[in-house]
């Protein structure tokens, strides 16, 4: 992940919004981010963690963090991220949050959303977790990527079981712990395998041999049941012959039996032959015409009732006409006088809008009074509020006179500042140079214990090791020399006649050597070699102690060399600043005259201030009077229009009187004349409607009386027409009967009333027949097939009886036959399973095995530790690379048997010693030697072009020198595409770091970003 872009706003100490370029940054390859304690360097790592993951170090859910990140001065907070991730693509993340309104302490939910740029276009995704798209989980990612304050240490410091748990989520080590994994294998292997050994107990007694013997019991079962079913065969054809001989005699007994019933039936089925005839004739020469004549009676019944009803209403009609025309007879001279009670009636309406008129008149004239008082007193109000104004105006003109000027004491103000600043800085820069000579004092002095002259020293110490080491070269060849004689001697000592010498093999030793005791001179010389180890490890750690002290002596130097620079800075700007004041009225010394015209521009704006708000006052009332005057006015105005208007309403008015006169009612009451009013109105209107509703209800009956008359006449003609049909269709039926075997009309009603089913009647008698004549003919039939055969019922029992014992002889066999052969297959494919069984029982058997040694070897994690621990070398390997050139090759890094990190220390004959006895320097040493290597193998995976890795902590905890090395360090990364960010307040490094931003805190405007 690298970043692009970073805007904060509203967060911890950045009030307003800040925006960070990375472009710049990122391609120097080497950055820094530098500012005071509590400045906002670490809230920068902050917000790319919490925007990224909506986590951060130093809060959690539980500690209300979206209130205590959000800046108390604001009441939004936004962190908006531009990143490119592994695989190149570039993607934005923004996390915005607000303060509820009406609750302080109360700040929602944030809420993110992930863009990526796709043909430069912003396009949101849907989901917003960003852990997929930068390939690390925001553990790793603090462990890999942004490194904040307090975790730098935690991987030296974590326990075995701890770190091994930690790589095997780094290096998703998770694939080797196969532990799980087969011990549910093996679990399942178990459970099937005792599931097929229960199987298999039910089939113990399957085998071979019993296969065999119920196959032969089935051959000779199936012998007895082939001679049984000839047998039955036979007795079944015996016995089929004398019961076809039975049928048919029990056959020929039923027909001739049936045959008398159908005998005795053929009388009743004539007389019904013969009423279904009389039916049918009565139906087809009577029936429609019957129904013609029912329906004419029916008909001219309805009419003549309905004649009776009609006649009636008409009569009723007839009477509602005569009374009406009599009443509107009577009201007809009122409604002729109707239009002159009109004119009464508008004339009385005018009156009263004359009264109206008058009243209202005389409240207008007092309204108008009233309103030119006020408008009076209203335009004395206004003249005195002007005078106040002018005299206001007039003060505020010279207070702002009398003011000084504001720009000339912001401005002296800010050289006063400046100047304290350099002032302070000057002290400090001499105080640190005093500091920085002492200490080269103190390490001349150090170094003159030595020597006087390091060249001499290392001239001198050239010549004495060489010197020393050909003494120690000599002394060894004299040990060699001494060890010879002293083993020569001991073989002497142990020669014997006839034994072979252990050097030539010769049986005879005519001359043996007399041996000497030489153990004091291998003392002797064992003592001189020590001496000379000695003397040069004691001119070797003077040879170091010396080139360290130089190399301290050179760094302080270079660090006494810059504070002078910058003490010599210091001074030419403390020149230029003396130089631009330019204030004659004030001293460079003296900051009292500045103090008190600022005391005295306070004074005079909070006096402007209060007077503005007092004529601000008298103008907002000076407006509000005009406002009313100006309403009264308008107010008068509209009085008099109304009152010239409603005079000119009373002329109009008296003008169009036409009846009644003004003079008679101008001073009477306004309720009586109302009343009058209302009384004429109503008696009008009464006579109005009574008139047109008769005239309208008389109307109406005489068009009723017209339309039933003509219904009366109709309903006659229909009647007169019925019956003279009814007529015709009597003389028609007379003539039928005088053809047909029927006397009266009522036995033709009596016939049809029988109302037979002709078709079923039919239909039953002809079925009769045909049963009756083939019935006839089978009975002829059978008697000529029986004509010489005899039934003897004894002879059929006997032989059924012998085929029913041959039949349950033969059940019996066929059951027998039948459950040899289902024991046979049973057997059979039992045994084909069982041996299906078998075969699975020998591979669950090997498996079994096979995953038992699985289970062994991945117990207790075991082989995730064993890889976790390859993984750990490789990378220790790759952190001392580092730390060696850090420690100059005086420490190394090395991992125990229990995998824990120790520290090989060269200086004391290689021995190993915990990674909790590093002072703080070098434990920052080895964390960042690991969280590089530990970076490099995590960010390897991710495949990237460039990596990024960023550092939040140590280096104020190195010194000038150890800070060298460790820049030379971040500087190789360079080479290696590697780009690194580095926050902290050591100035030596903000120096050398050739871009960097600078973080401010304003008190007004919160933290500030620049870039050097």
């Amino acid at each position: 992940m690298i970043p692009l872009k970073l805007t904060v706003e509203g967060i911890y100490s950045y009030q307003e919004r800040q925006t960070i370029d990375f472009t710049a940054l990122t391609e120097a390859g080497l950055f820094g981010i530098f500012g005071a304690v509590g400045s906002g360097k670490s809230s920068i790592l902050e917000a790319i963690t919490y925007v990224l993951y909506g986590e951060t170090e130093r809060l959690n859910a539980r500690d209300k963090r979206a209130y205590n990140m959000m800046n108390l001065k604001s009441n939004r907070s936004y962190i908006e991220l531009d990143f490119i991730n592994f695989e190149n693509r570039t993607f934005r993340v923004t996390r915005e949050f607000k303060r509820n309104s009406k609750n302080f302490e109360d700040v929602k939910s944030p809420t993110v959303v992930l863009y990526e740029n796709i043909n430069e276009q912003w396009l949101p995704l849907e989901s917003s977790n960003a852990q997929p798209i930068i390939g690390l989980s925001y553990e790793n990612f603090k462990r890999t990527i942004i490194i904040p304050q307090g975790q730098f240490k935690e991987f030296i410091e974590l326990g075995a079981k701890e770190r091994t748990d930690m790589m095997k989520e780094i290096f998703q080590l998770h694939r080797f712990d196969l532990q799980e994994k087969v011990a549910t294998l093996y679990k399942k292997n178990q459970s099937e395998l005792d599931q097929l050994n229960g199987q298999l107990m039910g089939f113990e007694e399957i085998t071979n041999e019993r296969i065999l013997t119920i196959r032969d019991r089935l051959i000779e079962e199936r012998d007895f049941f082939v001679s049984a079913q000839d047998a039955n065969r036979l007795l079944q054809e015996k016995f089929q012959a004398l019961k076809n001989v039975k049928e048919d005699f029990v056959e020929l007994h039923k027909m001739k039996s049936l045959f008398q019933d159908l005998t005795a039936q053929q009388a009743e089925k004539e007389h019904i032959r013969q009423r279904m005839i009389r039916f049918e004739e009565a139906y087809a020469n009577f029936y429609h015409i019957l129904q013609v004549q029912d329906k004419s009676n029916q008909e001219n019944a309805h009419e003549q009732e309905r004649l009776q009803r009609e006649e009636a209403k008409l009569a009723e009609i007839q009477q509602f006409t005569q009374q009406s025309s009599l009443q509107l007879q009577q009201i007809k001279p009122e409604y002729e006088r109707l239009a002159e009670r009109r004119i009464s009636e508008l004339d009385l309406e005018l009156i009263l809008q004359l009264i109206t008129f008058s009243a209202e008149i005389k409240g207008i004239k007092e309204s108008a009074q009233k309103g030119r008082n006020f408008v009076q007193e209203t335009k004395e109000q206004q003249l005195q509020c002007k005078t106040r104004i002018q005299k206001t105006e007039a003060s505020l003109l010279q207070l702002k006179q009398a003011k000084p000027s504001a720009n000339e004491l912001m401005e002296l103000g800010q050289w006063y500042t400046k100047q304290q600043l350099i002032q302070q800085q000057e002290t400090e820069l001499h105080q640190q140079l005093s500091a920085l000579t002492t200490t080269i004092g103190d390490l001349q002095r150090d170094l003159k214990q030595y020597s006087s002259d390091a060249t001499e020293f290392n001239a001198k110490y050239t010549s004495e090791l060489q010197e020393l080491e050909t003494k120690l070269s000599k002394l060894n060849d004299e040990k060699a020399h001494l060890l010879l004689q002293q083993k020569l001697t001991q073989f002497a000592e142990n020669l014997s006649e006839g034994a072979p010498c252990p050097l030539c093999g010769a049986l005879e030793h005519p001359a043996v050597a007399e041996g000497m005791d030489i153990s004091q001179e291998l003392a002797d010389n064992q003592e001189s070699i020590a001496a000379i180890h000695a003397h040069i490890k004691s001119r070797t750690d003077q040879k170091f102690e010396i080139e360290k002290l130089l190399l301290q002596l050179q760094s302080l130097d270079v660090q006494k060399k810059d504070l002078t620079t910058k003490i010599e800075l210091n001074q030419s700007q403390k020149s230029s600043h003396l130089s631009q004041f330019t204030w004659a009225n004030y001293s460079r010394t003296d900051e009292s005259i500045y103090t008190q015209k600022k005391l005295a521009l306070s004074n005079i704006e909070t006096q402007i201030t209060a007077t503005e708000q007092t004529l601000n006052s008298e103008q907002l009332l000076l407006a509000d009077i005009e406002k009313k005057l100006e309403k009264a006015n308008k107010r008068l105005n509209e009085l008099e229009v109304d009152e010239a208007r409603k005079q000119t309403q009373i002329s109009q008015n008296i003008g169009h009187l036409k009846h009644l006169k003004w003079v008679d009612y101008q001073f009477s009451e306004q309720v009586a004349i109302e009343n009058e009013y209302s009384t004429l109105k109503a008696a009008n209107l009464r006579i109005e409607q009574n008139y047109t509703a008769l005239t309208e209800r008389l109307n109406g009956l005489n068009s009723q009386f017209a339309a039933q008359d003509s219904l009366v006449k109709a309903i006659q003609d229909r009647i007169n027409k019925i019956e003279a049909e009814a007529l015709q269709t009597e003389t028609a039926i007379e003539q039928l009967l005088q053809s047909s075997p029927f006397e009266t009309i009522d036995q033709v009603r009596e016939t049809l009333a029988e109302n037979l089913p002709v078709q079923k009647i039919r239909a039953e008698l002809e079925q009769f027949q045909i049963q009756f004549e083939t019935l006839k003919a089978q009975i002829t039939q059978l008697d000529n097939k029986l004509a010489d055969k005899v039934y003897d019922e004894a002879a059929f029992l006997a032989q059924e009886a012998a085929l029913a014992a041959s039949a349950q002889q033969l059940k019996v066999l066929t059951e027998n036959v039948a459950k040899f052969e289902q024991e046979l297959n049973q057997l059979e494919t039992a045994y084909e399973k069982k041996e299906i069984l078998l075969q699975q029982q020998a591979k669950l058997n090997l498996r079994n095995d096979n995953l038992k040694q699985l289970f062994n070897l991945f117990k207790g994690a075991g082989f995730v530790q064993y890889v976790s621990s390859i993984y750990l070398r490789q990378l220790c390997d790759h952190a001392n690379i580092r730390f060696h050139r850090m420690t100059r090759n005086q420490l190394s890094l090395q991992i125990n048997e229990n995998n824990e990190f120790e520290i090989i220390d060269y200086l004391n004959e290689g021995k190993s010693r915990s990674v909790k006895t590093l002072s703080g320097g070098q434990a920052f040493q080895v964390s960042l030697s690991l969280a590089l290597a530990l970076a490099e193998s995590v960010q390897s995976n991710s495949k990237a072009a460039k990596n990024f890795f960023f550092i939040d902590e140590g280096f104020g905890t190195q010194d000038i020198t150890s800070v060298n090395i460790v820049f030379e360090t971040l500087l190789d990364l360079q080479k290696e595409n590697r780009i690194v960010g580095i926050i902290s307040h050591v100035e030596e490094l903000k120096e050398r770091i050739p871009i960097s931003l600078s973080i401010e805190k304003d008190e007004e405007y919160g933290s500030q970003i620049f870039i050097n």
